[in-house]
């Protein structure tokens, strides 16, 4: 079984009244998007996750009314939705101008904008579990905020919020962050009881599943996949001059 909303349809679970959020939906076709409209279920799209591993955006960008960003699981990717939202803000971007470029004519408007992309990574995300209290600031909403320092160098001089997170901010520019009303993060400092000792067994147990990488030898790229697809062949592009293309070494 998949998780296409086709295969949740078959089996009847589709139209449940229990929030469905489907993981990635990379290859959703019309009748999927369709299914997910009709039964107001949504998808999680992760970016930086689909274009690590070749799997792309062939046609999530036509379901955007039912979706939201993720970050996968962060153990490659970053661990911010900052960075998914400009990544996917940008992506989407280039998709539509090239398809105007490619007609040989100049994009005369944007087609994806800065409150957008800011849907998909807050207010989106709480509609996909059901949950009107997520991604706003309200009376009677989970009060899970974050709060940027408009004082922050990158953050200097504008005056449209949305536009100023998502094109220049990091997450070091978060000030405080709260999460049902309790501090997190305070005036740019962590306030998380236990922090250290999280951290060093965090460091001893990646250290152990490291080391049981680095003993693994990797799997062969030859042959079929799992799926049954082919391997291809991929250009490894060239940064360096003369020899040698600057790839650089694997650690794993």
């Amino acid at each position: 079984m998949g998780n296409s909303p086709e295969d949740l349809h078959r089996v009847g679970i589709l139209n449940a009244s229990i929030p469905i959020v489907i993981s990635h939906a990379s290859f959703i076709d019309a009748r999927g998007g369709a299914l997910l409209r009709s039964t107001n279920k949504h998808i999680s799209i992760t970016p930086e996750s689909h274009m690590h591993y070749g799997l792309l955006h062939q046609t999530t960008h036509l379901i955007m009314d039912q979706a939201s960003l993720g970050v996968d699981t962060h153990f490659t990717f970053s661990t911010d939705i900052l960075t998914q939202a400009r990544i996917w803000l940008q992506s989407m971007r280039y998709r539509a101008f090239e398809e105007t470029l490619n007609r040989w004519e100049i994009p005369a408007q944007s087609p994806f904008s800065v409150n957008q992309a800011f849907l998909l990574a807050t207010r989106n995300g709480g509609l996909a579990l059901g949950r009107e209290d997520l991604g706003i600031i309200a009376p009677g909403a989970k009060a899970d905020i974050v709060v940027w320092d408009g004082r922050s160098p990158a953050l200097l001089g504008w005056t449209d919020p949305v536009a100023a997170i998502i094109l220049h901010a990091s997450v070091g520019d978060i000030k405080h962050v709260l999460v049902d009303g309790e501090f997190k993060k305070r005036n740019g400092e962590l306030v998380v009881d236990g922090y250290e000792d999280t951290v060093d067994r965090f460091l001893a147990s990646a250290e152990r599943i490291q080391g049981v990488l680095k003993s693994t030898p990797l799997p062969s790229q030859d042959g079929n996949f799992l799926t049954g697809y082919p391997y291809g062949v991929v250009q490894q592009l060239d940064t360096q001059r003369g020899p040698g293309t600057g790839y650089g070494p694997s650690f794993i």
